[in-house]
């Protein structure tokens, strides 16, 4: 397979995610999609990705996890691409994503103590935002990380 086609299939699966993750309800299947889609996705960006496309494709994993009630691995994604983010320098807003997908997968696993320390750092964090429409983006997902 050509670099190409892995990087257009990365891509695509990534962008797939989001197509289940902003529906209003998932079915069984639509969860089993999501979860192949953010791993495949992930899997193409092995032979082509940089460490900040690992750690987008961790975060994401980790986003699909949440959303289909695996907390665990949601936490064990969400810390790899909060660990992949050390590795090199991140802009203002993914700093933030990054601890808003802490957040939610702290939630997704029902650990609300550490949900609230993500969620407190992840505000913090957006309010330094400088692009406005990233910052909005990012400060409407935090939003909507579960809090009950």
């Amino acid at each position: 397979m050509e670099n190409t086609d892995h990087r257009t299939i990365a891509v695509e699966q990534f962008n797939r995610c989001w197509d289940f993750l902003e529906q209003a309800s998932m079915t069984a299947a639509d969860e089993a999609e999501l979860l192949t889609a953010a791993f495949t996705s992930r899997f193409h960006w092995q032979f082509v990705g940089t460490e900040k496309n690992f750690m987008i494709s961790d975060w994401m994993v980790s986003r699909a996890a949440a959303a289909t009630g695996f907390g665990e691995m949601a936490i064990r994604f969400a810390l790899a691409a909060n660990e992949r983010a050390t590795t090199f320098e991140i802009t203002d807003w993914m700093e933030a994503s990054n601890a808003e997908g802490l957040a939610r997968a702290y939630a997704s696993a029902g650990m609300v103590a550490e949900r609230d320390e993500w969620i407190a750092r992840a505000a913090t964090l957006v309010a330094v935002i400088s692009d406005p429409k990233e910052k909005e983006l990012i400060g409407s997902q935090l939003a909507t990380v579960p809090r009950s």
